[in-house]
């Protein structure tokens, strides 16, 4: 029974990562269209919250982009942020 509950646990985690990956995306999909259309005050909103994301997903195991990207979820997110 042990066993089981490890494996939801880390079936549930590989979700939450996953997760994560995907809005981590959208927000950098936003935040680059606002910044071309040079909507500053949304661009900073969204450049918060892109950081309030990748801090959640180093929490989560994610932050490491040459991990996540041998998990198959190539975060190609971070490199184009400019912080």
């Amino acid at each position: 029974m042990a066993f089981d509950t490890l494996e939801q646990s880390a079936d549930e985690m590989d979700d939450r990562r996953r997760e994560l990956v995907s809005l981590a995306r959208l927000v950098t999909y936003a935040r680059n269209s606002a910044k071309d259309l040079k909507v500053e005050f949304s661009t900073y909103c969204l450049d918060l919250a892109l950081g309030a994301l990748l801090e959640e997903m180093t929490k989560s195991g994610v932050g490491d982009v040459e991990a996540a990207e041998q998990e198959d979820h190539a975060p190609s997110f971070i490199s184009t942020m400019s912080h």
